[in-house]
């Protein structure tokens, strides 16, 4: 029987393997289309995962985890304001090694922790976890909620829906 810690990391290995399947079919250009007016371009969508990947690990003190780029950080940062342009995002291919690089470090580390880190404090207090445990298990869902804006901007696009 699998651990919980293997589960979780069952999780973040499929929410990675779908943001894969989500974009690595995109164009350059593509990556800059809003699902919305004022909507996370897929630009956007993925630093803002790599920088959700980084703070967990800082929140869970894993040693030795190299900072991100200056300024990442606060250019992915939740807003509740209209996401930035492509100008202010940047390079997705960068962001998607930041997200690759951050989330296989953050697998790892959850494969790491022993049983009763688990049932600690998560990162901060929200309706959705009330552990760690519970918090490292929302990150997949995170990154799936997410990928729901992206399966908007690959069907306006003319992709076909991904089976």
């Amino acid at each position: 029987m699998p651990t919980a810690q293997e589960m979780i990391a069952h999780a973040l290995k499929a929410a990675q393997g779908l943001l894969h399947r989500y974009i690595d079919d995109l164009k350059p250009e593509e990556f800059h289309v809003r699902p919305c007016p004022g909507g996370n371009d897929t630009a956007w969508v993925i630093g803002h995962l790599a920088r959700t990947a980084y703070r967990q690990l800082k929140f869970m003190q894993v040693p030795n985890v190299p900072d991100l780029p200056a300024g990442f950080e606060e250019k992915f940062a939740a807003t509740k304001q209209p996401a930035p342009g492509e100008a202010e995002t940047g390079d997705p291919k960068e962001s998607l090694r930041q997200f690759d690089f951050y989330h296989g470090l953050l697998i790892n580390a959850v494969l790491a922790l022993p049983d009763d880190a688990l049932g600690g404090p998560p990162p901060f207090s929200t309706p959705f976890f009330t552990t760690l445990g519970e918090a490292l298990n929302f990150l997949a869902l995170h990154v799936a909620m997410h990928l729901g804006q992206v399966t908007v901007v690959r069907r306006s696009l003319g992709y076909p829906p991904l089976a």
